[in-house]
């Protein structure tokens, strides 16, 4: 794609259906519990009472302390991006991946979105990070393949992403890693997502308007380890695209086709991203995994998926983490 595009100034201030039926869940307080079979049901407690970080706060410096399994969290600083696909390209994209306007209109209108900095994963949330929950949480259980079921991944796949992950025990993980840090951990928002995954600019890919097979997993016969390849952006974040489509805590409506009204786009903070509220909901899922074409890996790109799935075979879907310091 080589025509130019008239791309909206990024602004930046640093320091500061199908109508399938749907798995349902339910969320209160309690425990941390997932039980599987056709229906999961959480027992959640809120991590309610993680401190807010000042200004001041060691969490709002370039890099912080974490534990040992502990995923490392990135800072991205407070300010503007542009989320979504501008009407303009669509043409553009018609042209280089086919399909019509229908294939893009989740993704529009394109609009200006600010938000206060956050953290967030540096990579996917690793096997080797997710051993921990499962030992301190024996009765909860991953639906990975790779798994088997184990207490354990399977040596040497330590360091791949979790692949197979339902979004009530990616949510779990984030609770329960919230309550063992005292930090306000969650499942990103979808404009977290991606403006993380944009990186401060406003290209298709993470890396610039063109596809780079040589910054992503795509197109390979298995998962990869999260450091195989290079940062995808100047922020440093690594596997937003290529290797396993990644929860957030955003909802969807309830038919895979197109969101909910009330959660079209313009995208907008309106309880959108509330993790307790109708648990059976679709919720969006960001990233592409390593089989998805071409046009799955751009930086707009959403989708609704129930959360009780797992994935399929090459397009299983993992998760990154979030500290919110607001």
């Amino acid at each position: 794609m080589n025509k130019k595009r008239n791309r909206p100034r990024v602004i930046r201030e640093p320091n500061i259906s199908s109508d399938q039926n749907i798995i349902s869940g339910e969320i209160s307080s309690g425990g941390i519990s997932i039980q599987g079979g056709d229906r999961h049901n959480i027992n959640i407690t809120q991590n309610f009472n993680a401190p807010s970080p000042t200004k001041d706060s060691p969490l709002t410096n370039e890099t912080i302390e974490t534990k040992p399994f502990e995923p490392k969290p990135i800072l991205i600083p407070a300010g503007s991006f542009i989320m979504g696909t501008k009407k303009e390209d669509i043409k553009l994209l018609i042209e280089k991946f086919g399909g019509n306007e229908d294939k893009y209109k989740n993704e529009t209108p394109e609009q200006e979105v600010s938000l206060p900095s956050y953290r967030i994963g540096k990579y996917p949330v690793t096997n080797q990070q997710y051993k921990e929950f499962i030992r301190q949480n024996p009765k909860t259980r991953i639906s990975s393949i790779i798994w088997s079921g184990q207490m354990a991944p399977s040596e040497g796949f330590e360091d791949l992403p979790v692949a197979g992950a339902t979004w009530y025990e990616a949510h779990a993980y984030c609770e329960w890693l919230g309550q063992i840090t005292s930090r306000k951990y969650s499942l990103p928002n979808e404009a977290q997502w991606e403006k993380a995954f944009r990186g401060g600019k406003n290209y298709f890919y993470p890396w610039g308007d063109e596809f780079d097979a040589t910054r992503c997993n795509q197109g390979q016969p298995g998962v990869a380890p999260v450091t195989k390849y290079p940062a995808q952006n100047e922020f440093g974040c690594f596997d937003l695209v290529g290797n396993v489509m990644q929860w957030t805590c955003t909802l969807w409506g309830i038919a895979r086709g197109s969101p909910r009204p009330k959660y079209s786009y313009p995208w907008q903070d309106d309880g959108r991203n509330d993790s307790n509220d109708n648990p059976g909901i679709l919720r969006v899922i960001r990233g592409s995994s390593m089989n998805q074409d071409l046009i799955g890996h751009r930086c707009s790109v959403r989708r609704g998926e129930d959360p009780g799935l797992t994935g399929v075979p090459g397009a299983r879907y993992g998760f990154r983490v979030v500290i919110n310091l607001s």
